[in-house]
């Protein structure tokens, strides 16, 4: 077993490099959100984003059948871009198990779409395949001599998967994550969503054989070993894709873990959801074995929906916590509640929704969804507070003067964030005066649209592709989002709120997230000069 650890991509002569640097050439990849998002971050890179394109693909397609069809689709589609006379499928794991017809699919689509289309075979399941593949050399050399380049925009970031975000909500002291995956796997956690503070997370990579056989007793072989060092109190087993298509049982690895006193949960993931998806699932798991050994109600404020990469820094809610200290209430999350029922759950992201809604249904917890962005969001949480049986002690008087506001009637604001982070700045926007901004959220599949519909974020657009986004971008004026979403939109007066979902851990150092030091200084800045010599704050 390995240790996952953070690392930076230093060598940029791989064959996807190299395929790459023909200028008439786009890369498709297909397989799991897991795959595509470091595949996407390369490209970015080295200026190839847009030259790089993706197929959509669900788990259920792979196991019904359909996923041929789509990636089929998918080349249809990137044969229309100006400039495109090379298609390379640059094919997943998943695609060398269930085989599909690959020569037909080059064969029919090159002479549909006047493209000449290739398949590419990578990964450690290509490495271990009985069948000789061509190299990405081998596939160069065919082709006739490059003419022109392509021309188009980059398609939308794919955003963090259900596997890193699992893993990253499930860092805890004296607890370790393994995750069951292919190397590709590993190496697409540790090159973008694996905080360098997370050092207990580890790699189980099967053998070649464990793709035939099975991978259980690999995996409990491995995990028993590690439980054994007794250095953890707690295991978690996450699946990545092809464990989770072959149907690993989890049964037997906990048990490997468990022979040794060590505590271990099976967290089953996919790759294909994205970060709220797996948090959600994690965290409403939890939820319920929590709620198990409930037993009185204490003053706790319970957080739920919170992880360093979908969130940012924890020390943005310092001063909501000693406001709560101060009236006698303590925040906590779901590890720490011992068997004492919260008092309220404190909502800050739509990945708790589905745990404070199971949790407010079967137990009878209040839910506060408002963050206390400025003055106005101070208020709007005190309210909701209150409303709940928690009374906020008074607080010391601050001066909080309104800036001197450039947006005027005339300008559109388009925010486009976390459905909770979303009304925060929405209300703080509209009592400096602004016009009503428009409220968006980015999904990756109707499973995170509809966590962020149960948000209740009013008049809130979801959003899923880049045509849905591309008319609300253009007609906005100022755009409050994720500047990673600027290489497939285009350029805007932005004021940057960068978010793990989408940036990765390069989003979620000192002084991130909405209530974050970082927020608040280009907030000041974007609501034109502000008098140094009075104390405004605009987040706690």
């Amino acid at each position: 077993m390995e240790r996952v650890l953070a690392e930076e991509i230093r060598d940029f002569d791989t064959s996807l490099d190299r395929l790459w640097a023909r200028q008439d050439l786009i890369v498709l990849a297909t397989g799991a959100l897991l795959c595509l998002r470091s595949l996407y971050r390369r490209a970015q890179r080295i200026g190839a984003l847009g030259r790089f394109r993706y197929a959509v693909l669900r788990a259920e397609d792979y196991v019904l059948g359909t996923a041929e069809e789509e990636i089929r689709r998918s080349v249809r589609a990137a044969a229309e871009l100006p400039g495109a006379r090379v298609i390379v499928l640059y094919l997943s794991c998943l695609d060398i198990l269930t085989r599909p017809d690959f020569a037909d699919m080059e064969q029919r689509l090159s002479a549909e779409t006047g493209c000449i289309v290739r398949c590419f075979f990578r990964g450690p399941l290509a490495k271990a395949d009985g069948i000789t593949h061509e190299t990405a050399e081998d596939i160069l050399a065919a082709l006739p001599p490059a003419v022109g380049a392509v021309t188009a925009h980059a398609p939308l970031p794919p955003p963090m998967s259900d596997v890193a975000g699992a893993a990253d909500f499930l860092h805890a002291d004296g607890a370790a994550t393994v995750l069951v995956t292919p190397s590709g796997c590993r190496n697409a956690l540790a090159r973008m969503d694996l905080l360098p503070a997370h050092t207990d997370v580890y790699a189980l990579i099967p053998k070649a054989e464990d793709y035939i056989f099975g991978m259980e007793d690999t995996a409990a072989e491995e995990v028993g070993a590690l439980a054994a060092k007794g250095q953890h109190r707690e295991i978690r087993v996450l699946t990545s894709p092809v464990p989770a298509f072959m149907a690993m049982a989890a049964e037997p690895v906990l048990a490997a873990a468990e022979a040794y006193g060590c505590h271990a949960e099976a967290c089953p993931m996919d790759g294909f959801r994205d970060a709220y998806a797996g948090v959600a699932a994690v965290e409403r798991a939890m939820a319920e074995e929590a709620a198990s050994m409930w037993q009185e109600q204490w003053s706790t404020v319970l957080l739920l929906g919170y992880s360093a990469l979908l969130c940012g820094d924890a020390a943005q809610f310092t001063q909501a916590r000693a406001d709560l200290a101060a009236s006698g209430y303590a925040l906590t999350g779901l590890r720490d509640t011992g068997g004492a029922q919260p008092a309220l759950i404190w909502l800050l992201s739509a990945a708790g929704i589905t745990a404070a809604t199971w949790l407010h249904e079967h137990c009878g917890i209040p839910i506060v969804r408002a963050l206390p962005l400025g003055s106005v969001g101070w208020a709007a949480w005190q309210a909701e507070l209150s409303a709940c049986g928690v009374m906020l002690a008074p607080r010391a008087h601050r001066v909080e003067m309104s800036p001197v506001c450039t947006v005027t009637a005339a300008h559109s604001i388009l925010i486009v964030a976390d459905p909770i982070a979303v009304s925060a700045i929405r209300r703080l926007l509209i009592s400096y005066g602004c016009p009503s901004p428009v409220c968006a959220a980015y999904a990756w599949s109707e499973e995170t649209a509809a966590l962020y519909r149960a948000a209740g974020t009013e008049g809130l657009h979801i959003v899923c592709t880049a045509e849905e986004l591309r008319p609300l971008w253009e007609a906005a004026d100022i755009v409050i989002a994720d500047s990673a979403l600027c290489s497939a939109m285009g350029d805007k007066a932005l004021l940057p709120l960068p978010s793990g979902f989408l940036s990765g851990r390069d989003a979620a150092g000192s002084g991130s997230g909405v209530l974050g030091a970082n927020f608040a200084a280009r907030l000041e800045e974007f609501f034109g000069n502000l008098d140094s010599s009075k104390n405004i704050e605009l987040a706690f």
